[in-house]
């Protein structure tokens, strides 16, 4: 994956199969991606897709979602914690129905709304692995505050590759330092600057200590609320971490490493 790769729509995913110990990694705005590997398993992070943080707290969309939840297919649903836009109450039902044999992965905090339509989920630990198909999943400590004491974030492991997904946090080493010290090839970071969330700068510092040669920002784009500016991103990791490769999606676009 470089900044010259083509762009793959989000609803091409079923027919396209990365090449062998590849993952295609879409974005659905916001903090919500898709990940198809290699061999076939796709997994799913906090997607968002439907108006209810409006209805409840009035966030009103910037960007419509790229996909119906209907067409949204999946083989694990992973949901760092229980803010609205990570767990989308009003398209989990049709998910849950429209993938019957999917396993959803989520914290406590989601436990009682997550158990009043499936039995089929695992709430999960920091420290613990647990399996999709061929893909490690491990649950890594993130510090979003009183706002969600019990957010997480997740490290996907594949073919040796580590794919480290921040959830919503801010810089907080001591919370971090296990993520970072696993040096994951990809990082997907938080960048929005709100809500106790990292900022452009500091997602930036992370991604140096982390080494990682791919970074994805997240997080930004969805309500003007969030803020966040994913060039802003890019020119700090050109100054802090020149290595990194540097990678904006487009919404419901995706690129293949």
């Amino acid at each position: 994956m470089n900044g010259k790769t083509k762009m793959l729509k989000l609803q091409d995913i079923s027919n396209h199969i990365p090449k062998k110990n590849n993952m295609l990694i879409y974005w659905l705005g916001g903090g919500g991606f898709v990940f198809k590997f290699s061999d076939k398993t796709t997994i799913c992070i906090d997607p968002y897709l439907s108006n209810s943080v409006e209805r409840l707290f009035g966030f009103k969309r910037l960007i419509q979602p790229p996909i119906t939840p209907e067409a949204l297919k999946y083989d694990a649903l992973l949901v760092t914690h229980e803010h609205g836009d990570h767990l989308d109450i009003d398209i989990f039902e049709t998910l849950v129905k429209k993938n019957p044999k999917s396993k959803t992965f989520t914290v406590k905090s989601c436990k009682d709304f997550v158990d009043g339509y499936t039995s089929n989920y695992i709430i999960v630990e920091p420290g613990k692995t647990y399996d999709a198909g061929m893909i490690k999943i491990e649950p890594v400590p993130a510090d979003h505050g009183e706002l969600s004491p019990d957010a997480v974030g997740f490290m996907l492991y594949f073919a040796n590759r580590k794919i480290y997904f921040t959830g919503d946090t801010s810089l907080n080493y001591e919370k971090m330092d296990y993520a970072i010290s696993l040096k994951p090839d990809i990082l997907i970071p938080c960048i929005n600057g709100a809500y106790g969330n990292m900022n452009e700068m500091e997602a930036a510092v992370l991604a140096e200590k982390c080494n990682s040669k791919i970074v994805i920002p997240s997080h930004y784009g969805l309500f003007k609320e969030h803020g966040g500016n994913a060039e802003l991103f890019r020119d700090n990791i050109l100054k802090i971490s020149p290595d990194s490769n540097c990678i904006i999606l487009g919404l419901g676009e995706g690129a293949e490493s």
